[in-house]
């Protein structure tokens, strides 16, 4: 197992960027077997939409932060943001060996980013749906 996930300490400076600086929409990261090290993947200008985000979550496990804004249906409205962690496991075509070590090493780089207020764990395309983000942050 991998015991020693080591979290690079790019992906706490671009997730501070993204958390403090408001730079970014969202982050990728992945996990470099070679090194057992979490590295950053991508970064999403801050301009950037939820439908381009997931177009970047690959066949392969990855995790993301995402800096997610909605309104709520109250009247009058309110703003809510969140800071999201999704951690996706696609369930097709994924050797068994990537998943167990994407799951071994998410609690590190959980442990590393501060401030998250949501989890999402999705294995299909159909749980990381605008929809269910929407509710998941406003809930």
């Amino acid at each position: 197992m991998n015991v020693g996930t080591h979290v690079s300490d790019d992906c706490v400076t671009e997730f501070n960027k993204l958390k403090l600086g408001k730079q970014y929409r969202y982050l990728t990261f992945k996990l470099n077997t070679d090194t057992n090290e979490i590295v950053v993947e991508h970064v999403g200008a801050r301009e950037s939409t939820y439908a381009e985000f997931v177009g970047h979550l690959q066949n392969e496990s990855r995790y993301a932060v995402y800096d997610y804004h909605a309104q709520t249906d109250d009247v009058p409205p309110r703003q809510v943001e969140k800071l999201v962690f999704i951690f996706w496991s696609p369930d097709a075509n994924q050797p068994v060996k990537q998943k167990m070590s994407y799951a071994a090493g998410k609690e590190a780089l959980k442990k590393k980013l501060n401030g998250l207020s949501k989890e999402i764990q999705a294995n299909d395309p159909s749980e990381v749906e605008e929809a269910e983000m929407r509710k998941l942050v406003l809930n």
